[in-house]
């Protein structure tokens, strides 16, 4: 049978499957049919309706990949900024397996191919000699101390034995000096390997040792040679090479770029012409390429390279967009299976097959604060009039966490000006006023407070989406960082989505919903989905209802990235770090008309650097779903032009 595996069509294969028939025959002793005793014809399934609307959702997604794109190419430089390196891009076409390292050893291979190959031979000897000598603790270099090479692979060598199932990490305590040093990079493989060994943490029996009783040495011995089996001809093993012959200068950004030609990435075109004549340079046809699309943010798999939108009505939990980015084309995946696009995308690194709109999780940032501020307005710690005064750093509590605007300051504000400004020490206040217990500061009670609320507004559970989604996380520590929706928040965008509803409709939560009906097969309807309320907001008053939205319409007003919109909406950005090697996960929460809401988003871009670029996209799906612009003028089929980003949240 050809059945449902994944998503709707596995969670309703009862309703989509419908009845087998079956006959019984006699047969001669040739087989064929001399009589049919019992024949019971078969019969199609139902048909289910979905509440998303197609056309609005193709046109979010390449919304969100337009967007995207144009972060790469402003981020984008041949060298010295914090941005995307030129060389970066280059690498990325291997690290991603767009370019196909089988082909280059195959006999079919383009001359381009065969010398690269050749001088990849020449590396590989030297590599694995790289590899022994980390081994044999002939280089005793800490992981820091080692280079970018050899940092991979060491990466690569930890997850070969953990994958295996010989390292076992659980007899590894986290107490122990040597898991301290490795943990923070300041230990050397040899020292980590032979202290996991002394541990009892290497499991011998998955060495396919026949001898069980060994010294740490023959151990160690064994599980060095089979490290090196496993690293021969190793997929990674060889990206790590090509990747390191490349900044190396052993192969230029140029014949790169030529493969994707030869590989029939690209197909060739004048742009070919012009490359191999060296009328274009290689960085100048990497943008261009980018600009026009043929090649796109998910190929690449750089930050930022995904993204994900939810827009739901707000009245009623239905989804009408629920966009991941990036996507693959699942027409190529059934019936006849194209087994290469299919290991593209399971190994693509920019994950195609992970639903970044339900399954990713990240803090909320600064769209957290309607919460907050709600819970400070209902609990009595502040009023609409309650100013507090922003220094920039706040110094109630040790370290000091700071306002985004440091070394800057925004002065007095209040919870509307707070809202529109993102003032991160107003939200900070109320936090701390929360964990008061009496004249002392107690973090648990002012998380225990904003958890109350954020359960409330639907953040304690998953959003109703009839398809996998990830759990959310409520944060339990650090009242005064939570308040700004850092702490240990983690949620879904399918989650802020639902939230933002709330807030729009003024304190109903729905059950987020997929479905809009099921009919059999003469289209008689059979059920129709109707909405669901999970829970209504019912010590919210008024008042406080009102200071939100005025607040996030102020928000809306005060952004350069909505001059002209033909409808009035509501929003709030936010900004979530991740670590401060990455860029910051962006985020946007709005809904429209902001008097009398019918749609409600969110939408995130991980590492995407500004929340103006979300803000953007936000204003583009709102202006596709009421067709303010003709939807050509929205996506234009290139990489989007950004507007200006100031700082902010």
């Amino acid at each position: 049978d050809i059945v449902g595996k994944t998503g709707l069509e596995k969670n309703f294969e009862d309703e989509l499957h419908g009845q087998k028939g079956k006959q019984t025959v006699y047969v001669d002793s040739l087989g064929s049919i001399l009589e049919v005793a019992e024949r019971i014809e078969s019969s199609p399934g139902n048909n289910l309706y979905l509440a998303i609307d197609k056309d609005y959702q193709i046109q979010a997604y390449n919304l969100l990949e337009e967007e995207i794109a144009g972060i790469v190419l402003q981020k984008l430089s041949s060298g010295g900024n914090d941005g995307i390196d030129i060389n970066e891009v280059y690498a990325a076409f291997i690290r991603n397996g767009i370019i196909d390292l089988d082909r280059m050893k195959d006999k079919t291979a383009s001359e381009l191919e065969k010398n690269i190959y050749a001088m990849y031979e020449s590396q590989e000897s030297s590599q694995f000699e790289t590899i022994r000598h980390l081994l044999d603790g002939t280089n005793m270099n800490s992981y820091n101390g080692c280079s970018e090479a050899e940092r991979e692979y060491i990466e690569l060598i930890e997850n070969i034995i953990t994958n295996n199932g010989i390292l076992d990490t659980s007899k590894l305590s986290s107490d122990d000096e040597t898991s301290q040093l490795w943990a923070t990079g300041n230990t050397s493989l040899y020292e980590y390997l032979h202290y996991a060994i002394g541990k009892d943490a290497i499991q011998v029996s998955a060495l396919d040792i026949s001898d069980t009783f060994l010294d740490s040495n023959q151990i160690y011995a064994a599980l060095t040679e089979f490290i090196l089996l496993e690293l021969d001809g190793n997929n990674s093993f060889s990206k790590i090479v090509y990747s390191a012959m490349l900044s190396q200068g052993m192969i230029s950004g140029q014949q790169i770029c030529e493969l994707l030609y030869e590989q029939g990435v690209l197909e060739k075109d004048a742009d070919y012409d012009n490359l191999v004549n060296n009328v274009t340079d290689a960085y100048t046809f990497i943008y261009n390429k980018i600009k026009n699309l043929e090649i796109t943010p998910g190929q690449l798999a750089l930050e930022p390279c995904t993204g994900s939108a939810v827009v739901s009505d707000p009245n009623t939990g239905e989804v009408l967009a629920c966009v991941s980015y990036p996507g693959y084309d699942n027409n190529r995946l059934s019936n006849t299976m194209d087994s290469k696009y299919y290991n593209q995308l399971v190994t693509g690194l920019s994950r195609p097959f992970y639903n970044n709109a339900t399954q990713e999780r990240t803090a909320p940032g600064s769209t957290y604060k309607m919460l907050t501020a709600a819970a400070g307005l209902t609990e009595g710690i502040v009023t609409a009039d309650t100013t507090f005064y922003c220094t920039g750093v706040f110094d109630k509590i040790t370290p000091n966490p700071k306002c985004w605007i440091y070394p800057g300051a925004h002065g007095y504000e209040n919870v509307v000006t707070a809202l529109r400004d993102s003032c991160n020490d107003y939200f900070y206040n109320i936090g701390y006023e929360l964990g008061m217990n009496g004249q002392e500061y107690d973090s648990n009670k002012g998380t225990d407070t904003l958890a109350k609320y954020a359960k409330e507004f639907g953040l304690g559970e998953k959003s109703g989406v009839e398809i996998p989604e990830s759990e959310p996380q409520i944060s339990d520590e650090y009242s005064v960082q939570s308040a700004i929706g850092q702490g240990t928040n983690n949620f879904t965008v399918s989650q802020l989505n639902r939230y933002v509803a709330a807030v729009a409709n003024r304190g109903t939560v729905y059950k987020l919903t997929l479905l809009d009906k099921t009919t059999d097969v003469n289209g008689k309807v059979i059920k129709e989905y109707e909405p669901e309320v999970t829970n209504t907001i019912d010590d919210i008053s008024d008042n406080t209802w009102n200071l939100l939205h005025q607040g996030m319409i102020a928000m809306v007003q005060d952004m350069s990235q909505f001059n002209g919109m033909e409808i009035s909406m509501a929003g709030k950005t936010g900004t979530a770090q991740q670590s401060e090697i990455h860029p910051d996960h962006v985020l946007f929460v709005g809904f429209a008309p902001a008097e009398n809401p019918e749609i409600a988003v969110a939408v995130r871009i991980a590492n995407g650097y500004s929340s103006a670029y979300t803000a953007e996209i936000g204003r583009d799906i709102v202006k596709s779903y009421y067709k303010i612009s003709d939807s050509d003028k929205l996506v234009t089929g290139k990489a989007a032009q950004l507007g200006a980003v100031t700082a902010g949240d």
